[in-house]
């Protein structure tokens, strides 16, 4: 009996060690993936704050020009999104992004 039941606790312990181990690898698993994660999370952050400087030079960019737009609507009828046509700008960029000039040819 004695036997027996040092068999039995034998196996409880190889079993509690086997389940150590299987745990351990889980949270190694886990952690390499928080890592990841994190690393994801700073080239997000870094790509969101590109961006958010790039709006405010378009935004710049664009605040520099004005727009002039005639009316299009003919007299008598009203304003409705079905009859409108796109307003025409009275210039035309004359200038190619990212070289600095930023001209403004007339189109009178």
């Amino acid at each position: 009996e004695m036997a027996a039941s040092s068999n039995e606790v034998t196996q409880a312990i190889e079993n509690i060690a086997s389940v150590s181990e299987q745990n351990s690898a889980a949270i190694e698993e886990v952690s390499a993936s928080a890592e990841e994660m994190s690393a994801q999370v700073e080239e997000v952050t870094a790509s969101a704050q590109s961006l958010s400087e790039m709006a405010q030079n378009l935004q710049e960019v664009v605040a520099q020009f004005k727009l002039e737009v005639a009316s299009q609507q003919p007299a008598g009828r009203p304003s409705t999104s079905a009859n409108r046509k796109p307003a025409a700008p009275s210039f035309t960029p004359a200038f190619i992004p990212g070289n600095g000039h930023h001209k403004v040819k007339s189109l009178n």
